[in-house]
């Protein structure tokens, strides 16, 4: 199964009525501008448990790295991708295909999956950006801030492939000739073997942009539009259909299957980005949203429907990971700086 197979055909006025109707089922040319220009890190009443100010890191855009905190960023994925595999799951072969391997095992059809078009989407991918990070930092050196793709600037601007992360020095470009490769970047000689979908098979990163329908699906419009709603369960499934799976389909390649996407380390900024826009979205109204979580704990388009009914997703959900890190709850990982967390956004 693909992204692209999930999004087709949806227009916005398709989704406004389909985030309506899922809420109420369960209770840049390259400029000098740069993005990321929300400063205000700290969130009344976001400061719990032993998270403070001074203890918070700040995840920035990729263009608000320095040019030797990019390099000890993209040092440490590379680290991530030489060291052996310790997960034990299937098809591994490094580090990095361990949280490739873990992806593709919660999205496994077979039982479910548990992590998309289920009201734990969001904090399940909060805890695996936690889980990349610890091991960025605890394995492989990473002492730079982590990084995320502000995608709804370079959507407005008109350029979808305008940030210098996509040079040669850095994740790489486009997918060239008739198997779509990366042929440029630090990871363009990555070999995958987890993939495509269920399968294991032997192949390389690939891209096949499509920034017009990148941009259509990621600019201000859209977001504002989800942001329109106040409660969890509509704007989750908002931004989930829109931005979320519209930017996944139109990296295109890797990132278009929805299995084995963490293969390309694009996938990693843009769910920065992702959580980024919900901790937005929490911040303005902390009171009634940093808890607010919502539903079906089981994605019902994989699964017949339990004799006792649907349940929503509680804040009690554990979230796990086969041991990669020891599991938490849904409420463990609501506010990023209270205590098991502390991180915020510029």
């Amino acid at each position: 199964m693909h992204f692209s197979s999930l999004i087709a055909g949806l227009s916005l006025s398709t989704c406004i009525a389909a985030a309506v109707t899922h809420g109420s089922h369960h209770t840049h040319s390259k400029s000098n501008v740069r993005p990321g220009d929300n400063k205000e890190t700290k969130i009344p009443g976001f400061f719990t448990g032993n998270c403070t100010e001074e203890k918070m890191t700040v995840r920035k855009e990729w263009r608000n790295l320095s040019k030797a905190e990019q390099k000890n960023f993209l040092d440490s994925v590379e680290c991530l991708i030489n060291s052996p595999a310790q997960s034990g799951l299937t098809a591994t072969t490094s580090r990095f295909s361990d949280l490739q391997a873990l992806h593709r095992a919660k999205t496994n059809t077979a039982v479910g999956d548990i992590i998309h078009d289920v009201g734990q989407f969001l904090p399940w991918h909060r805890y695996y950006m936690h889980i990349y990070e610890t091991l960025l930092r605890d394995e492989c050196g990473l002492t730079a801030p982590m990084p995320y793709w502000d995608e709804v600037y370079d959507a407005d601007s008109g350029d979808m492939w305008q940030s210098a992360m996509w040079d040669a020095e850095a994740f790489g470009g486009n997918g060239t000739g008739s198997g779509l490769c990366v042929e440029d970047g630090r990871f363009s000689n990555l070999t995958l073997h987890i993939g495509p979908g269920d399968e294991d098979t032997d192949y390389c990163i690939r891209r096949s942009w499509d920034g017009a329908d990148a941009i259509a699906n990621a600019n201000s419009k859209v977001l504002e539009m989800c942001n329109s709603y106040n409660t969890y369960s509509p704007w989750w499934y908002c931004v989930a259909e829109l931005p979320h799976k519209g930017v996944h389909t139109y990296v295109g390649g890797v990132m278009a299957d929805i299995k084995s996407s963490p293969g390309d380390p694009i996938f990693f900024m843009h769910h920065m980005y992702i959580d980024r826009v919900w901790w937005l979205w929490q911040k303005q109204d902390p009171l009634n949203r940093l808890y607010d979580i919502s539903g079906p704990s089981v994605n019902e388009s994989a699964n017949a429907e339990p004799a006792g009914g649907w349940q929503n997703t509680t804040l009690h959900y554990e979230l796990s990971s086969y041991n990669i890190m020891p599991n938490t709850t849904i409420g463990h990982v609501m506010n990023s700086q209270g205590g098991y967390l502390c991180y915020g956004y510029e």
